[in-house]
């Protein structure tokens, strides 16, 4: 078990004994759709991807070229767009370090030193570059998997702005990173994976994120389609009507447009990424438990704060900037992400621009010929250049991408001026507001607006009062409330009113490791050995 402070032996050991115990006798959540398919196909069964090739090949092939579908891939020669030959060495001046490339034997590694005061290395890290997450269209990003089946971001990252080039990964552009300690979470996976194995007693929230076995290589064709595995089984049977195999398989074609729209958005939407936590897994709900074709507020809830939504521009952003858009509002649901993309394939990039302002033009084309004629627009036919620009983002600042906020006129000043990467001061924290779905006045959505509140950093003290209130007032049954609560008050330093919350959560929920080894510290803060 990994802890961040350095408590002194005796303390670790007594929270180390706890957590022993609450693992020994923690009771097994049902699986999650990450977990091992039963031997018999059905409905709910997710299959190796491969399989899918067997009938799709032509889509298989022309998706693996794309950036969903490299995703997350271990590191290959036939991979690299990096160059690792030369220019492969990094100098971050503000915690002075230096950081190298280097591939040896076959297999890539990241190396970290400092230079002492007589010219020698010191600080040394050497660490294997097991897997890469990102397609590098925009950046890639270097991971090592230990011992304990954790994977760690390394420090440096690669990115494609100005024909590629070595920077810090984000948060780690200041003096004093944690180097290479950050681990990846599941919510991280969620969007550059497919359906890793995780241990079942890892699934609780605030567990470590643990991956088991061979991880998958990429978001694979059920993220989008929902579990093969009754497809293939009505397939191969051959009794099965055509109609009857269809309907097997979720086509997102076919669905509704707020339904279409939620599986783009289910890794396309995030409303911030810099100052709030955007969503809330329901507590009811694995890491990776969501369905294509369900509502995706049936699996997390998602907050924003809506008085600054028009000017952030972030990496993670285009469901959300597409759904600000007036060409959006105004389609009453006809257009889509796919009215412009087609998940299965990139366009070539020498047509790429011809064909998304051809889209533009069959909304747009009478309308753009008559401004032409009567000299009050250009005679440019590049829509996408001027009303979707390419802008740096805000939360990772080596990034430039298209800004999916469709405007009627393209914003002022230099769209890819350098930024520096900073932290954000938000005057308005507490204005927070649910996204999706709009929340009522039930109790329920009363406790989770309010545990959103106390998750966001510069909100506890607003949060924690709230929720101590709802708590009170509806004696909720769940121990997340709780243990949200205690959280919250650890966080703010405030060990001694965290411990009967975390007394209450561990009652209603006996067997948590998680909740036990934040008891044990909560503990060990406040001097109770």
């Amino acid at each position: 078990m990994y802890f961040e402070a350095g408590p002194p032996s005796l303390n670790r050991a007594i929270v180390l004994s706890i957590v022993v115990i609450g693992v020994v006798f923690h009771t097994a959540r049902p699986q999650t759709r990450g977990s091992p398919a039963p031997a018999v196909l059905s409905v709910d069964t997710y299959v190796d991807s491969s399989l899918c090739a067997q009938c799709h090949s032509s889509q298989a092939h022309t998706y693996r070229l794309t950036g969903m579908g490299r995703s997350f891939h271990r590191p290959q020669p036939d991979d690299v767009v990096e160059d690792h030959s030369r220019g492969s060495s990094y100098y971050h001046e503000a915690s002075q370090t230096h950081f190298a490339m280097i591939r040896r034997d076959g297999k890539y590694y990241q190396r970290r030193y400092q230079i002492g005061y007589q010219g020698n290395e010191i600080n040394v890290e050497e660490k294997q570059i097991d897997l890469v997450m990102g397609s590098g269209n925009h950046a890639r990003t270097y991971l090592h998997r230990t011992s304990r089946n954790v994977l760690q971001q390394l420090p440096l990252g690669w990115y494609s702005e100005k024909g590629g080039h070595w920077g810090m990964s984000p948060g780690y552009d200041h003096p004093d990173h944690e180097y290479s300690r950050r681990q990846i979470t599941y919510e991280c996976m969620f969007c550059h994976n497919a359906f890793p194995k995780i241990p079942a007693a890892n699934q609780e929230a605030g567990a470590d994120p643990i991956f088991e076995g061979a991880i998958p290589q990429g978001i694979d064709c059920q993220r989008c389609h929902g579990p093969g595995g009754a497809h293939i089984e009505r397939a191969q049977s051959g009794r099965a009507e055509r109609d009857a195999i269809r309907a097997a398989i979720v086509n997102p074609a076919r669905l509704a447009p707020d339904r279409a729209m939620d599986v783009c958005a289910q890794c396309h939407l995030e409303t911030n990424t810099t100052v709030l936590s955007h969503s809330i897994l329901r507590y009811d709900r694995g890491p990776f438990s969501y369905r294509a074709g369900e509502p995706l507020s049936a699996f997390r809830l998602t907050f924003d704060r809506p008085a600054d939504s028009a000017a952030r521009f972030e990496i993670v952003s285009s469901v959300y900037r597409l759904r600000q858009s007036a060409c959006f509002l105004k389609s009453a649901g006809r257009m889509r992400c796919t009215t412009c993309h087609d998940p299965h394939s990139v366009p070539p990039a020498e047509t790429a621009a011809q064909r998304y302002n051809g889209v533009c033009r069959q909304c747009h084309g009478s309308k753009f010929d008559r401004l032409i004629a009567a000299g009050a627009h250009t005679t440019s036919a590049d829509c996408i250049g001027c009303h979707m620009p390419k802008r740096r983002t805000d939360d990772v600042v080596r990034v430039v991408m298209t800004d999916h906020y469709i405007q009627r006129k393209k914003p002022e000043g230099d769209l890819l001026a350098e930024l520096p990467e900073r932290p954000v001061v938000d005057a308005n924290r507490e204005q927070i507001v649910a996204y999706a779905p709009r929340l009522g006045r039930t109790a329920q959505d009363q406790l989770d607006l309010a545990v959103a509140q106390v998750r966001e950093v510069g909100s506890r003290n607003t949060g924690t009062s709230r929720l101590a209130r709802l708590i009170e007032l509806y004696h909720p049954k769940r121990a997340d409330y709780y243990l949200e609560m205690a959280d919250g008050l650890e966080a703010e330093g405030e060990s001694d009113k965290a411990l009967p919350f975390y007394d209450e959560a561990a009652r209603r929920r006996p067997g948590s490791s998680v909740i036990l080894r934040k008891l044990g510290t909560a503990l060990m803060e406040t001097r109770q050995l």
